[in-house]
């Protein structure tokens, strides 16, 4: 025997019931429990208006509500859990939903191409701004020690501060501005180590606290005496 969905039997309400839907439903399946929940509702509105003036009872109201429950029983029955009209209506809508996924796809892989050609825009102008910064630094530089030489080697004479050979100033790094000869004098041991490390890169500094201040003080293009 064929699977059908059982339809509970009236409690309140009179009216002809249809017959039980078959699994999967057929499309009178499909219209019959439709319309028993239209019949049902008339029924339920009628009954409503003899007996609800002179009761506080909801008279037939679980009749319609179990012939509702009937219809979504047969609704998710079929094939496909839904209606064959609404798979109908549902199709321009979801090619719509599929072309505007497409759409969106497109719009993503755009971006990151833009994403990737700006990234590497960004790249090359860093790369530029890196060798306008070290031109800059070797021209300061020049500047910087022909001024210093100038100076003379009077402990109080006024040095300009001579960047690094990265493009870096001393205060980039921490450490104590050398304006004057007197500056150079004075600095500690661990300073004029790190001075003669930038000023010097990839260079073993041997030899005495002279030689190692005559070094500096050339970095800086001061007059060294002999």
């Amino acid at each position: 025997m064929a699977a059908t969905i059982p339809l509970p039997p009236l409690q309140t309400l009179v009216l002809k019931q249809p017959s039980e839907s078959a699994i999967p439903p057929s499309d009178k399946d499909l219209v019959n429990a439709h319309k028993y929940v239209m019949d049902t509702s008339t029924a339920y509105s009628l009954i409503q208006q003899r007996y609800n003036e002179h009761s506080d009872e909801d008279a037939g109201i679980v009749d319609y509500a179990e012939a509702i429950r009937y219809e979504a029983k047969v609704l998710a029955h079929t094939e496909d859990g839904q209606p064959p009209w609404l798979a109908a209506v549902l199709a321009p809508l979801l090619t719509s939903q599929e072309e505007i996924k497409g759409n969106l796809a497109e719009l993503k892989g755009s971006l990151v191409e833009g994403v990737a050609e700006l990234k590497a825009q960004v790249t090359a102008v860093e790369g530029k701004l890196d060798l306008l910064i070290m031109r800059q630094a070797d021209t300061a530089r020049t500047l910087a020690k022909s001024f210093n030489f100038r100076q003379g080697g009077m402990p109080e004479n006024v040095l300009q501060i001579v960047p690094f050979g990265d493009g870096q100033y001393p205060s980039d790094m921490g450490l104590p501005a050398l304006n004057t000869i007197a500056a150079v004098e004075n600095l500690t041991t661990q300073h004029r180590n790190e001075y003669l490390t930038h000023y010097y890169p990839n260079q073993v500094i041997t030899g005495s606290v002279v030689k190692r201040k005559k070094l500096l003080l050339n970095a800086l293009g001061c007059k060294i005496s002999t």
